[in-house]
This record gives C-alpha cells, sequence and structure tokens, in this order.
C-alpha cells in the first residue's frame, strides 16, 4: 500500500491449495519490480519466516516485518526475559482506554538477534533481528 493513502499497489487471487508460504518470493519480486529503485518495507504474516524466504529477502536487500510463528520461538525464551533490561513502552489497547492508568496493562519490549536454522544441517543459520514484546496482561 502507499504511504501516502492507503491504496493498493499489488493484489493477485493464489489457488487456494497453494502454499501461502511459496507465495512470498514470488510477490516480493514483484513488489520489486514495481519500486524500481525506491526502497519498501515488506510487511507479512506468520508465514513468511522460513529459510528460503528470509534467505530470498536478504539476499535481495529487501527490509520486512513479520511475527514468529509461535511454534518458533522457544518457552524459555520468554522464561529467560531480563523485564528490567526491556523498555517501557506507551501503549495502550483500545480495550484498556477507559481504564484508570494504574491498572491499565504494562508494555515492555527487547530486541535481540535470533538464528533461523535452515531446513539442513548444512543450511547456515540465518541471524536476524527479533523485537520480543512483554504484557503483564493475561490471555
Amino acid at each position: 500500500m502507499t504511504g501516502d493513502g492507503s491504496i493498493p499497489l499489488l493484489s493477485r487471487v493464489i489457488d487456494g491449495r497453494a502454499a501461502e508460504i511459496s507465495q512470498i518470493t514470488g510477490t516480493m519480486n514483484s513488489l520489486r519490480a514495481m519500486a524500481g529503485l525506491k526502497e519498501f518495507l515488506l510487511i507479512a504474516d506468520s508465514k513468511l519466516i522460513s529459510h528460503g524466504n528470509v534467505t530470498a529477502l536478504i539476499q535481495a536487500g529487501t527490509d520486512f516485518i513479520a511475527p514468529a510463528p509461535a511454534s518458533k520461538v522457544d518457552n524459555a525464551v520468554y522464561a529467560a526475559l531480563d523485564l528490567d533490561a526491556a523498555t517501557v513502552v506507551d501503549y495502550t489497547p483500545a480495550r484498556d482506554e477507559d481504564t484508570p492508568a494504574g491498572q491499565r496493562e504494562i508494555y515492555r519490549v527487547l530486541e535481540d538477534t535470533h538464528p533461523l536454522a535452515g531446513p539442513r544441517k548444512s543450511d547456515p543459520p540465518l541471524e536476524v533481528r527479533r523485537i520480543l514484546v512483554h504484557s503483564t496482561g493475561g490471555p
């Protein structure tokens, strides 16, 4: 989408049986062709996070943001978070707008890097930037 009016730049109809994860590289190449020399940010859902897709994005010099699939983040990562080292962010979810400030959830953000392993042992791990968000709220 464009930044000045949220006008969609690209849309495609893809067979419902096609694996979403396999559509990322083609979409990136189409957007790159449209953008020309301009930089762009590819924002996607968790299907983007695969060794093949991330490799293609890094090689193309394409910046991207996508949530990591829950299955790709070990519970030990969350258990080891140092919340004292985290940055408290000024964020209030819509559901808490009418809640007194002292009773609202607190959100903290940490940044690190994560080695993304490939499907084969011979695949070099990819070092990706990771942002972890912690909330005091429950499920």
